[in-house]
């Protein structure tokens, strides 16, 4: 019960009990009045009557007597009169029986009047002849206590109902402020840090305002200088201080955990970009002049990267920079090369350098066959043939030993794939998400696959092929709405099911997605969408009408490889995920990274804050498993907790 209505009850009750007790006192008051009324009513006219027949009575005019009191009598204010002489002979008598009328018999019981003997004596000289007894009717006067004691009952319970109204009116009026302070509060939970304007003119409710601006205020400042504190440290342990690229350390935890993780990288190129002679250029130009061509090469290098779909640029060294590519083809690896070749030349003609052979390029293919070292050394050899060249020149090597199955052209690919959508050959699996430390299930991840005869093709390999032909929110549709029918008839767990960003941006999606979820309301609240935190960042916008959507039918949402990017925390506040899922590369070395180790510490305490919780990907030992708990993360997947089936 909210407190207004706590309070109106108790004023109400205050007023009940308030006009209980004073209609009882007026009641009683009326009652003794009434009774003292009839006594002395009674009294008054014993004492008149005996002065007025004392002289008849010594005379024995009984006639007279009989008149007089006949007309005292008649008046019917009198139960009975009596005139006696001192032996107790009675000389006159008169009775008349008692008539309550328009008074309810159990008034009568409950409020009963006594009417007291009047007694007056009747002299002859200074001798007592006789005496008068005079009793009063009860009648007129229960008349009376009725009539009074029904109108204070009406008069007490419309001025019950006009000040219980005007109470109630009042309280609202003077509570509204609470409301207000509720809502605030919803909203600091809501991870918004509103603070009201209008202060209260009530003293203590004023305090209680500004105490609540004064909270919500200082949260926002704790959560922004936490994500703050969290941010300068990931930048500090994994990006370049000169051109703000990631660093060496960083990157190679990127590409160890890629390397591993055929699922999320089956294929793509590595490409290493060098300076020549970085070192003569310090020399001749100053180290601060070598800084600023390091920083215009990574604004160029960012210009080729971002026109590709999934990448990771880093500085590897003083003058090497390296590009990770996810899916891309060897006949794209070859324009990729002429592109950061191109690059390289620009910085010459802008007067970034004054050399013509600015640097060169080396690019190796990875098919999934390669180790971390391997790759490393292939694309180092093709940058070193690239030097053997020409200026500005790159190398593409292809490996040898590799087969590459499932290799199409880019037509094959889309005829590919529309098949594949039409003959619905997708195939989900499932990957648990087990929370720490206690290993309960939370939900699992839907996995997608294409089934080519008697294998499953990745969706690492088909993915980026289904973004460059438009096809990914046909293939987000097919996979939601298998997903709503198993949750649906299925067992009872969760769904997180992986959307693609160009679904979003797919006119007509949104409105799909809602019309799914309103048909299958109870797999609606089993389902959670995830979509990459790299790609959110971009379109925050649509990102928020998908959350309200998912939230007004009980789903949920996930950020997926959190961390991968260097962007700020700020927009959390306002995301309102609920679960952020750790990128695999902080787990690479995780036992030995304290960095590592105090970043997942410090984004986790901002995310609960926030009520998120987080979940680390890619968990394949024990050690990593039984470190999580210690750093106050919330569950874990990968092939250590169970692979995908």
């Amino acid at each position: 019960m909210t407190l207004a209505r706590q309070l109106v009850v108790l004023l109400v009750l205050l007023l009940t009990l308030v006009f209980i007790g004073t209609f009882l006192i007026s009641v009683d008051n009326t009652r003794t009045f009434l009774q003292q009324q009839l006594a002395s009513h009674a009294e008054d006219t014993a004492t008149s009557l005996g002065l007025s027949i004392s002289t008849h009575l010594a005379k024995g005019d009984s006639a007279t007597i009989e008149s007089m009191v006949d007309a005292i009598f008649d008046r019917g204010f009198y139960r009975s009169i009596r005139v006696e002489k001192m032996d107790g002979t009675g000389v006159v008598e008169r009775q008349l029986p008692v008539r309550i009328d328009g008074v309810p018999e159990w008034f009568v019981h409950m409020l009963p009047l006594e009417t007291p003997l009047g007694e007056a004596s009747v002299m002859d000289g200074w001798v007592q002849a006789g005496r008068v007894l005079v009793q009063s009717n009860p009648g007129l006067a229960y008349a009376q206590l009725w009539s009074n004691v029904t109108g204070m009952l009406r008069w007490f319970l419309t001025s019950a109902v006009v000040m219980s109204l005007l109470g109630v009116l009042l309280l609202k009026l003077v509570l509204r402020p609470l409301q207000s302070v509720e809502d605030q509060a919803s909203a600091i939970c809501e991870r918004r840090f509103p603070v009201l304007d209008r202060l209260p003119r009530t003293r203590e409710l004023r305090r209680i305002v500004e105490a609540m601006n004064r909270l919500s205020l200082k949260v926002k400042q704790m959560l922004t200088e936490s994500e703050q504190l969290a941010d300068d440290l990931r930048r500090q342990a994994n990006q370049d201080p000169v051109t703000g690229l990631a660093n060496k350390r960083h990157f190679m935890d990127m590409l160890a955990h890629l390397v591993d993780s055929p699922e999320e990288f089956p294929t793509g190129l590595l490409c290493l970009i060098q300076l020549d002679d970085f070192k003569g250029f310090n020399d001749a130009h100053g180290y601060q002049a070598g800084d600023r061509l390091l920083r215009a090469l990574a604004v160029r290098l960012q210009e080729v990267a971002e026109t590709l779909p999934a990448h990771h640029l880093a500085r590897i060294s003083g003058a090497d920079f390296a590009l990770l590519v996810d899916g891309l083809s060897e006949e794209e690896g070859r324009s990729l090369g002429a592109r950061l070749s191109a690059q390289l030349a620009r910085l010459h003609d802008s007067g970034d350098t004054d050399r013509l052979d600015v640097g060169h390029v080396g690019i190796a293919c990875f098919d999934g066959s390669q180790s971390v070292s391997e790759l490393l050394s292939q694309a180092d050899m093709a940058l070193q043939a690239a030097r053997g060249e020409s200026a500005n020149a790159w190398h593409l090597i292809v490996p040898r030993r590799s087969e590459r199955p499932h290799i199409r052209g880019a037509t094959e690919w889309r005829d590919f794939l529309q098949q594949a959508l039409d003959r619905d050959r997708l195939v989900l699996q499932l990957q648990p998400v087990v929370s720490c430390p206690g290993g309960e299930p939370m939900h699992h991840e839907v996995l997608v696959r294409i089934r080519e005869g008697e294998d499953l093709i990745n969706a690492g390999l088909f993915m980026p092929q289904v973004e460059r032909w438009g096809l990914a929110a046909q293939v987000d549709r097919a996979v939601l709405a298998r997903v709503l029918t198993t949750a649906t008839d299925g067992p009872e767990r969760r769904y997180a099911v992986n959307l693609s960003p160009s679904s979003l941006k797919t006119p007509g999606f949104l409105s799909w997605l809602g019309e799914q979820l309103q048909l299958h309301p109870q797999a609606a609240q089993r389902l959670i969408v995830e979509l990459p935190e790299y790609r959110a960042v971009t379109m925050l916008g649509r990102i928020g009408s998908l959350i309200e959507l998912l939230e007004r039918h009980g789903a949920r949402f996930s950020l997926d490889h959190f961390g991968r990017s260097f962007g700020s925390f700020a927009y959390l506040q306002s995301l309102r995920a609920h679960y952020l899922k750790l990128d695999g590369s902080y787990l690479r070395s995780l036992e030995q990274n304290r960095d590592n180790q105090f970043f997942l510490q410090a984004l986790a305490k901002i995310a609960h804050g926030l009520e998120i919780q987080v979940i680390a990907e890619s968990v394949e030992t024990e050690t990593q498993w039984k470190l999580l708990p210690s750093l106050n993360i919330d569950g874990a997947q990968g092939y250590f907790i169970g692979h995908p089936e």
